[in-house]
């Protein structure tokens, strides 16, 4: 990313920019550290900490070439003063920010309408539908009247109190599970009390999702003095750089929620080759 902005500093000098009382900073100081030892000098910051001032973003007087930005675009919205130096940093083009503020737009859920919605496949080639079919469930804005499913018309809130067991209601910018509702692990009435709430937030807006199969396995785990055997959850989510593979997030929970803050665990991924006795 900074080589393709434009960055000429070799090694540059990186800062992980959040805020210090974030419960992942120690996170950040494990990366601080791996990234030093290839040779990449790298500092932890808060974004109270930076300065911009002719056309240079420092953080206590270390210039920097390139953030790794960690604090939410929420948080840069909602405390926007807090935030000044690495807006106006990135808005100068004087720094390379990894996380860009673009990212902004595929976070939205309601991206997700737009890729699944008939009306609008002309937008994409054949490969780019293909693709659409074969990896994003189907989503649509929760809202009273028609839209399409499987090339025909459905009238959208009948339907979804018809087939809770289908769907997924979920607000559509937030992260950690907040305002997930299961359709298939809650009650009729509190499906419909999700549905209502939907509508009510029209402005905020929301998303109902098709259910998609997840994978399950059983995994060992420490617990009560022992080791238990666990249905879990399997969360495998790729890493892809310039189209190539370069690692992966996975993700157990027992629940149908895999995200960390809702319950789910990170766990290591291992490449395993043949078969183990």
């Amino acid at each position: 990313s900074y080589r393709e902005w434009g960055g000429t500093a070799r090694p540059p000098q990186i800062a992980i920019v959040d805020w210090k009382e974030v419960p992942t900073f120690s996170e950040f100081e494990l990366l601080r550290d791996a990234f030093a030892a290839r040779g990449v000098p790298t500092i932890v910051c808060d974004p109270r900490d930076l300065d911009f001032a002719s056309s240079r973003l420092t953080a206590n007087d270390v210039r920097i070439d390139l953030v790794y930005r960690r604090v939410l675009i929420n948080d840069i919205v909602s405390r926007a003063e807090e935030c000044r130096a690495l807006l106006a940093a990135y808005e100068a083009g004087a720094v390379c920010v990894a996380n860009s503020l673009r990212c902004k737009i595929p976070h939205k859920k309601a991206f997700f309408a737009v890729l699944t919605d008939e009306r609008r496949s002309q937008l994409f080639s054949e490969r780019e539908r293909a693709v659409i079919r074969r990896h994003v469930p189907w989503t649509a804005l929760v809202r009273q009247g028609n839209v399409r499913l499987e090339g025909g018309e459905i009238d959208l809130i009948p339907h979804l109190r018809r087939h809770r067991n289908r769907f997924v209601i979920k607000p559509n910018d937030e992260y950690g599970g907040t305002g997930v509702t299961l359709g298939w692990e809650t009650s009729e009435a509190q499906w419909d009390g999700a549905i209502a709430r939907a509508l009510a937030e029209r402005e905020r807006g929301w998303i109902a999702q098709e259910k998609i199969a997840v994978r399950r396995e059983i995994f060992p785990m420490c617990a009560n003095g022992g080791v238990e055997m666990r249905d879990m959850l399997v969360d495998f989510a790729p890493y892809l750089f310039r189209g190539a593979l370069a690692g992966f997030l996975t993700r157990l929970s027992a629940t149908g929620l895999a995200n960390v803050t809702s319950g789910g665990g990170q766990v290591p991924a291992f490449v395993v080759t043949g078969k183990m006795d």
